[in-house]
């Protein structure tokens, strides 16, 4: 629960337990934040001097502002604007990810095992691998029956091809797998009088990029404004409204069809594989390099 001069702001935040140490500087922030976990906001009652937070744990506190930054299934945003399915759009995808022992394949190519309506993307770097499948909206889905995820997972890539048996052992294994629905989510506003939402709460389209950078934009200008010590402005929201409708411009094509990112038949399959070639193709020779040189390879099996 931070708190910044004279604000007191709770921060509803949703984030995978095996990153959280890795990509917040906790320590910076212990001195003058409060952090509460294992636990979550279970009702808001706000008025024109604060807010009033009940918890399913920790004690009922009163803050100057709330801020929902708890993701694509947001409490704060089903407390306060109502349930998700008002919200959130399913896209006839799923995704999996979770490290994995070592990365697949060189520094000079990146392997994606695709076949139709499903493929397996191993990255570089912290070895991470990402299932992704096409699958209309699961009955009694909940992002968070770990067990699941799981049966999901191994439903879509049972047939035992490729290094699959290897990944599918470690999904078994894993306590950290990440699964969610592919998904978008647009509200009218962001914000309610003392109570807002930043991140994926607020916008989202889901695994179709630029999500972080608007997560990181949205909570820059949110802190701009609690800098000066304006909790019920409508400024960030405003502010944020031109970019993130470009976003949602640049990929609603590819949104409401799974098509381009996930070809439904071998000829889509072929057809996605020669426009990528070709794309890359053209970017290399547009930058010094011939097709043949390309410092950075595609390999699809």
């Amino acid at each position: 629960m931070p708190r910044a001069s004279a604000l007191r702001v709770s921060a509803a935040i949703d984030i995978p337990s095996a990153v959280t140490g890795r990509i917040l500087p906790l320590d910076a922030g212990r001195e003058q934040v409060e952090f509460l976990w294992g636990d979550t906001i279970t009702a808001l009652a706000q008025d024109e001097a604060g807010v009033d937070v009940t918890f399913a744990q920790a004690r009922p506190a009163r803050f100057d502002v709330v801020i929902g930054a708890d993701g694509l299934h947001s409490t704060v945003r089903r407390l306060v604007f109502g349930p998700e399915v008002e919200f959130l759009r399913h896209a006839g995808m799923y995704v999996a990810t979770l490290p994995i022992d070592a990365p697949f394949g060189d520094d000079s190519e990146v392997v994606i095992y695709n076949t139709p309506g499903r493929a397996v993307h191993p990255t570089k770097g912290h070895a991470l691998a990402a299932f992704i499948f096409r699958r209309d909206a699961v009955p009694g889905y909940h992002h968070r029956d770990l067990d699941q995820h799981k049966r999901l997972v191994d439903e879509a890539f049972a047939d035992g091809s490729w290094r699959l048996p290897q990944l599918l052992d470690q999904v078994h294994a894993a306590d950290d797998l990440h699964f969610d629905s592919i998904s978008r989510v647009r509200l009218p506003r962001w914000s309610t009088g003392r109570i807002g939402l930043v991140g994926d709460a607020a916008a989202a389209v889901s695994l179709f990029g630029d999500g972080t950078t608007l997560a990181i934009a949205g909570a820059y200008r949110l802190a701009e404004e609690l800098s000066q010590s304006r909790p019920t402005s409508r400024r960030p929201s405003a502010g944020m409204r031109p970019a993130t409708g470009r976003w949602w411009t640049r990929n609603s094509r590819d949104f409401v069809s799974p098509g381009p990112l996930l070809p439904g038949t071998r000829p889509g399959i072929a057809l996605r594989n020669t426009a990528a070639h070709l794309v890359s193709a053209a970017a290399g020779i547009g930058r010094g390099h011939t097709a043949s040189r390309l410092p950075r390879r595609r390999r699809v099996l």
